[in-house]
């Protein structure tokens, strides 16, 4: 599960960072551990992994327009 976190945050700090021209890993980690109180992405419960998936989807679809659950790659 630690690991389709990392990479769904990989993939909307990419996304992220296309619009603002900056690296955007820190903010979107940053955001993740405020949202979800924890100190890093390998402290989240298991029973907040598929809220935490759905608020980063959520995300990546504000960020991209994305509308249907193909256009997620995560």
């Amino acid at each position: 599960q630690a690991m389709q976190i990392s990479q769904a945050v990989k993939t909307v700090a990419l996304e992220l960072g296309k619009r603002t021209k900056k690296n955007e890993y820190g903010a979107v980690y940053g955001q993740l551990y405020r949202e979800f109180a924890v100190t890093s992405y390998k402290q989240l419960p298991a029973s907040q992994f598929e809220k935490a998936m759905s608020w980063l989807t959520n995300w990546y679809k504000r960020i991209t327009g994305a509308t249907g659950p193909d256009e997620v790659p995560f």
